[in-house]
C-alpha cells in the first residue's frame, strides 16, 4: 500500500472520533450551563414577594421591568406575602336595634 493510502485510513477515523467527541462536548457544556441558569433562575424571589400580581401584563407594580428575571434577585423592595396586614374588620351589615 503506498503511504498516501495508509495515511488516509489512519487520518479519516481520527478526524470523524474527533468531530464526535466534540459533538459530545458541546453537549454537554450546554446542559451544564442550562443547569447553571436554571439555579440562578430558581433564586428570583418575586413569587413569595407581597407586590407580586401574577398577571402576564403586569406581574409587579414596583418594578415592572425587573419583575421575575434575574434582576429582581436583589430587589430592595422585596416584602414577604406572608408580612401584608391584617385587612380591616368589615363593618356588620344590620344595625343592631337596642
Amino acid at each position: 500500500m503506498s503511504s498516501a493510502k495508509i495515511l488516509l485510513a489512519v487520518v479519516v477515523p481520527l478526524a470523524i472520533w474527533a468531530l464526535v467527541l466534540l459533538f459530545v462536548l458541546a453537549i454537554l457544556f450546554a446542559i451544564q450551563d442550562g443547569t447553571r441558569r436554571l439555579r440562578r433562575l430558581h433564586q428570583v424571589p418575586c413569587f413569595g414577594c407581597r407586590y407580586y400580581t401574577g398577571s402576564p401584563y403586569l406581574k409587579c407594580p414596583v418594578r415592572p421591568r425587573d419583575a421575575a428575571s434575574e434582576a429582581a434577585i436583589d430587589c430592595p423592595d422585596y416584602e414577604t406575602a406572608a408580612a401584608r396586614p391584617a385587612p380591616p374588620p368589615t363593618p356588620p351589615r344590620f344595625k343592631k336595634i337596642p
